[in-house]
């Protein structure tokens, strides 16, 4: 506790430094959640002797074999995460302002990888690749939090808490193929980047229609107002192995922040409670006519002809043209939101002891007020039904109330 040194004895005195205090913290934790049991014992399994031939003529072996079904990896053992952490807890001018401000950091390692997800040759001769520990990620950031309360001669009291929160990962391991280009590499981003094909606008004319990249899928189907998907590698066709590159952030807000404002005067009490992230990408699918549903969206105004210009693709009742949606439904997910209101009275006084009451209080307030977002509709976040395909939006609520106390 800074503060209770004597150096600080004068601040303290005159009501400028209340508290100070500096904390720390390090240490150890690990993560069971690795894979499928059993995973230190090798299986064998027998081959069946018509899939295995002995001649030219391909003639069934008449004998029974066995091969490795799976490797064994007895190493494999939890996850560690070590936590670091150092805070300051504050108070100043006579408990107006006070507050903390903490900085963190999470180092992962032996993070279980599986066998499917990890590089091998496709020469490799086992069926299935053993699992291993071997991932890194590191994750870091801060949050700072102050509260002011003030209280008039009049008896009018103002007081605000307000934090804010910025965290961000990034993989430092993982066991991507070593000749692949950077950007198709998981090492480097954050956990959860979303990858996607960039679109670059649309197709305007039949000239432009001739001259873009190739693609790897439905080439044919492609027509004008569809978009010109960029060939991120530049080998002059467009496939799904080199040309989706990352987008945007992850799902997860890397900024969050709140604060709750409130005003109480003789009996009458009002506060406002604000919410927002920055730093976030929403995957929300919203495509019209798909499989052949008679479900249109209201997700902006299509391409058209005339001006050559519009926001999303003209959809397609029949045929769809792979890779076209580009970025389409990827949104920024930041939102500024006034989360609730409330205005209220409260009798503690007079008539309301004479019925045997201690308190009366009337109120009058309303939940999710307004919303500032470039998202299609309003909703915080995106799991629905097929994870990115739409959650119910976010309900507006008004209520009128009392609460009577004995």
């Amino acid at each position: 506790m800074i503060s209770e040194e004597k150096f600080m004895r004068k601040l303290k005195d005159k009501k400028i430094i209340d508290m100070l205090k500096i904390r720390g913290s390090i240490g150890e934790i690990g993560d069971d959640n690795a894979g499928a049991r059993w995973a230190y014992l090798t299986d064998w399994a027998i081959t069946n002797p018509a899939n295995f031939t002995i001649s030219l003529d391909n003639t069934a072996s008449p004998f029974t074999s066995y091969y490795e079904k799976t490797i064994a990896n007895p190493d494999l053992r939890w996850a560690t995460v070590s936590k670091k952490n150092i805070g300051f807890d504050y108070a100043l001018l006579g408990g107006m302002f006070a507050g903390s401000f903490d900085l963190f950091r999470d180092d992962r390692y032996d993070i279980f990888i599986s066998g499917a997800n990890r590089s091998v040759p496709s020469y490799y001769g086992a069926k299935t690749t053993p699992d291993i520990n071997k991932g890194k990620m590191k994750n870091t950031g801060f949050e700072f939090e102050v509260r002011f309360n003030k209280v008039l001669k009049n008896g009018m009291r103002f007081w605000t808490n307000a934090n804010y929160t910025y965290a961000h990962n990034v993989i430092k391991l993982k066991d991507d193929p070593a000749l692949i280009p950077s950007y198709r590499k998981s090492q480097g981003y954050s956990q959860g980047q979303y990858w996607s094909f960039i679109d670059n606008g649309f197709i305007k004319s039949y000239d432009e229609l001739y001259s873009v990249p190739e693609r790897e899928k439905d080439d044919s189907q492609v027509l004008i107002g569809d978009h010109y998907i960029v060939d991120f590698n530049g080998d002059c066709v467009v496939d799904e192995t080199n040309d989706q590159a990352p987008y945007g952030f992850t799902g997860n807000p890397e900024h969050t922040y709140n604060a709750t404002i409130g005003w109480e005067w003789k009996g009458w009490s009002m506060f406002a409670q604000l919410y927002g992230v920055t730093g976030v990408t929403r995957d929300v699918g919203l495509p019209s006519f798909n499989n052949k549903l008679l479900t249109v969206y209201d997700n902006g105004t299509w391409w058209n002809p005339v001006d050559g210009d519009g926001k999303v693709v003209v959809p397609r009742f029949t045929t769809q043209v792979s890779y076209n949606d580009g970025t389409q439904y990827l949104f920024d997910g930041s939102y500024f939101r006034l989360k609730n209101v409330e205005v209220a009275y409260t009798w503690t006084k007079g008539w309301i002891k004479k019925l045997g009451f201690s308190s009366l209080k009337i109120y009058l307030n309303g939940n999710n007020l307004l919303l500032i977002t470039k998202m299609p509709d309003d909703r915080e976040s995106n799991y629905g039904w097929s994870g990115g395909g739409g959650a119910y939006p976010t309900v507006r609520r008004y209520n009128f109330g009392l609460k009577l106390y004995l």
